[in-house]
This record gives structure tokens, sequence and C-alpha cells, in this order.
């Protein structure tokens, strides 16, 4: 199936695939982190609007500004105006986003650490998996060419590959975003059945840094790295993991706990989860918010495709 990069286009604004996959995959990646908290015993809704708008502010933030790192300082400054018009995000900003945004949540709710944090992740993970199908479609985040059958073909002239270098077009990439993705999903699969069969407090936060940072140690070297491209990817994933087990340290050493049993109060069912959605007002208007904030951020373009303006 093939979904062309420019699904609208209008006078001065382009409508990108991306953004559907990153509004569908922010709404439904919210709702498990939602529904997962309901079914552990938390039950103001109104806090679900302090969690959409902090955790989808902090993580595009820091996607967004990661690329000064990539792009390295002195490149960055020195043509601001080009680089910060260009769409461009990158999940290891954004999951330091989610580190800090969760880090403010907790000191404004009072949840446990461990609690919220399994939460963030069991969503996040879910944004992944969808996300990395979008980036498959958008033409970026691309695999390095190969031979064979199993190569993925962009011909789009507004894919991300083929505006960077139209060499690419035409040429087989290994589909490192497939992958990804599967993985992704097997990921969330592993930490959906540890959160029914083994609810201890953390064990998804645990699979979820260590599965994913050590996914993209391994999937790193299969990318097509680009001139651009300054940031050690891999060291970067290695940095997360161990930043991971230092603040479990340090909230270890404050009392908070780690591994406690927390089963749930409201069976993990379908159906459960449905009835959740619509039970409350503030559920449902703030998954719309997190949607139309990651839509605009990511499917809104310019009269060029590839800037915001």
């Amino acid at each position: 199936m093939k979904i062309p990069v420019v699904f609208w286009s209008g006078q001065s604004i382009k409508l990108v695939n991306f953004g559907i996959f990153a509004a569908f995959g922010s709404t439904l990646g919210y709702s498990i982190s939602f529904f997962y908290l309901h079914t552990r015993g938390i039950q103001d809704t109104s806090f679900y609007w302090a969690m959409a708008l902090i955790l989808v502010l902090f993580n595009l933030f820091f996607a967004k500004f990661y690329s000064i790192f990539s792009i390295g300082l002195s490149n960055y400054f020195g043509n601001f105006r080009h680089f910060i018009n260009e769409t461009s995000f990158y999940q290891q900003g954004g999951i330091i986003g989610l580190i800090l945004g969760t880090l403010l949540l907790y000191f404004i709710s009072g949840i446990p650490i461990a609690l919220l944090g399994d939460a963030v992740c069991l969503g996040g993970i879910v944004i992944m998996f969808v996300g990395r199908i979008g980036c498959h479609y958008y033409g970026c985040c691309t695999g390095k060419p190969m031979t064979g059958r199993f190569g993925v073909i962009y011909t789009d002239v507004n894919a991300k590959i083929c505006r960077d270098d139209p060499r690419m077009m035409n040429t087989p990439l290994i589909p490192v975003q497939l992958i990804s993705s599967a993985i992704d999903f097997l990921i969330f699969i592993i930490c959906c059945i540890v959160s029914i069969h083994y609810p201890f407090s953390g064990l998804i936060m645990m699979i979820f840094f260590i599965g994913v940072n050590f996914k993209r140690i391994v999937i790193q070297k299969f990318r097509l790295k680009t001139n651009t491209n300054k940031i050690p990817y891999r060291w970067v994933a290695f940095t997360l993991i161990v930043s991971f087990i230092i603040i479990l340290l340090i909230f270890h050493t404050i009392g908070q706990k780690f591994f406690e049993l927390i089963p749930s109060e409201v069976p993990v069912k379908v159906i459960n989860y449905f009835r959740f959605l619509i039970s409350d007002l503030n559920i449902l208007t703030s998954l719309m918010v997190v949607g139309a904030i990651n839509f605009a951020a990511y499917g809104i373009n310019g009269r060029r495709v590839g800037t915001h303006f």
C-alpha cells in the first residue's frame, strides 16, 4: 500500500501523512496510559489534562531541539532560521522530554513514580511503534541501501529521503522503520503481559528503557547516516539506560518503592477500556487535544514540504 507523502495541498500549507500517524499514535498511546492509571486506582480524571499537556509539550520541545546536537551547535545557530523551520523531530529527544515531564508530574501529583512511570512507558511504546510506521510512509529514518526483494523503494519526490538525497530514489533500502516498529510492538505485548500477570511497579519502565535503547544500539548500524548527523545515537541510547538507573536509585534513596505488587482494581478488558474512554469528558477532550497538537506539529507543512512556514 502506498500513501502519498502530501495528501492535501493548499495555497500556503501542505498536509503530510506523518501527521495522521502522529495524531493516531499519540491519542492511542495516551489513552492507554490513562487507562493503566485508572486500573491502578487513580480516579481523578482532571489529572489527565495535566498529564496530557505536560507530556506532549515536553516531548515535542525536546524532540525538536534535539536536532541541535545532531546538526552541531555551530551549524545549528549559524543558520538558526533554516533549521528551526525544518520539520525535524528526534525520538531520543522525545524520550528525554518524557522523562523530564514524568518527573514534573510526580512532583505535581504525588503519584508514586514507579506507577506513573509505568503508565507513561506503556503508552509511550505504543506511540513509538505507530510513529515508526509513520516514518516508513514519510520516508525518514531510512535504512541503508540493500540488495534483495525485501528492500523499501521510495519514488515520491516529497519523501524525506528523496528530498535530502535524490540519488536514493528508486534505491532499495533496508526497512529499518518497520523492523523497529515490530520490535516496539513486541515490547508493548511483553509490557501488557507483565501488567496483567506480574503487576510489580517499575517492571514496565525497566522493560521499556532497556528494550527500546538496546534495540537502538543494535539497529543503528543498519540506518542510513546522513552528513548532518553528528551525534552518536548508540552512545545516547546507552546513556539513557544509565540515566534511568541513576534516577531509580535516587528515588529509592528518598523512600520510593519499586517492584511493589499493585494488582489491577479494574479488569483489563477491551470493553472496560472503551467504557473508560467515554466515562468522562475530561478523558476524551484531553485525548483530542493531544491528537490535534501532534497533527499540527508533524502534519502541517508550509509551501515547501519539510518546513513549518
